[in-house]
Order: structure tokens, then sequence, then C-alpha cells
């Protein structure tokens, strides 16, 4: 009966600490910025260490300006088009036909983010020369790291020594 009544007593601490957890509010979301999140991280981090010189910096950073508003449009573009998929499948019943047709929006838009993204690369490659390009494409070809911890804008570079 002991055991029983502790058995109880330990479930319920358990149920309560949980409920404590789950009642806690989520973290604040990080502040939006105009770029995409391609722009903003990943392509930015890998582009600290490729040792640009100051005529290749504003250049792509006008290239990144100025492909910010396009980007975040077909960016909203696909997170529509996401929210839109996803009532037409928690309609009930649901509509085959209209799933289809936000399915094929969703990949439409989402090509069409990829296919903007490519082209701005293409824009920033350009100034680059060989060898940074190269550097560039292994930085982006490599495995993503958290932006928090130690990243590709934290590993050395291969002409380092390091």
């Amino acid at each position: 009966m002991r055991r029983l009544t502790t058995r109880i007593v330990v479930s319920l601490f358990g149920f309560a600490l949980a409920g404590l957890v789950l009642a806690q509010d989520a973290p604040a979301p990080a502040t939006p910025t105009a770029a995409h999140p391609l722009l903003r991280h990943r392509v930015r981090e890998c582009l600290r260490i490729i040792d640009l010189t100051d005529d290749q910096k504003a250049s792509i950073q006008a290239i990144l300006e100025a492909a910010a508003p396009t980007l975040q449009a077909d960016a909203d573009a696909v997170k529509a088009a996401r929210q839109t998929l996803k009532t037409a499948l928690e309609a009930n019943p649901a509509d085959a036909c209209a799933i289809g047709a936000d399915a094929l929006a969703l990949k439409s838009a989402r090509e069409t983010l990829r296919a903007e993204r490519q082209s701005v690369l293409q824009q920033v490659e350009a100034t680059l020369t060989p060898d940074q390009v190269s550097r560039l494409e292994g930085c982006l070809a490599a495995p993503f790291a958290s932006t928090t911890g130690a990243g590709a804008g934290d590993a050395p570079t291969p002409d380092s020594g390091e």
C-alpha cells in the first residue's frame, strides 16, 4: 500500500511539473529583417571568410539590398501557399482538387524563390575572383552549422594554415 501511495504522489508531482513547463510562455521570436534568411545567414556568413575587397563588399551589398524586396515577396508567397495548403488539408471533408491545386501552387512558389536565390548568387559570384568563387561554393556546400554555435565563419580558411 505504501508503494502505491508513493507512486501516486510521484506521478502527481510529475504531472504538475510537466504542466508548469508546458504553461511557460514561448520564447519571443527573433526580430525579422528585410532580407530573406538565406541572405541573412548562409551567404553572408560564407562571404565573411573569403577575403573580399572594399569594392567587392560594396557591389555585393548593393546586389543583396536590391534583391531583398523580391526575395522577401517570394518568401511571403511560399508562406501563404503553405498556409493555403494546410487549410485545404485540414478541411472536412477534404477536397482533393483543392489540395492538388494548392500543392502545385506551393511547388511553383518554391521554384520561383529558388530561381531568384540562384540568380542573386550568380550576380554575387560575378563580382568574385575564381578562387573566391570556389571558396564560396565550398562554404555553401558544407553542412549547415548553427548560427549560434561554431559555424562556417568560425572555421579556419584553407590558406590560413590552421
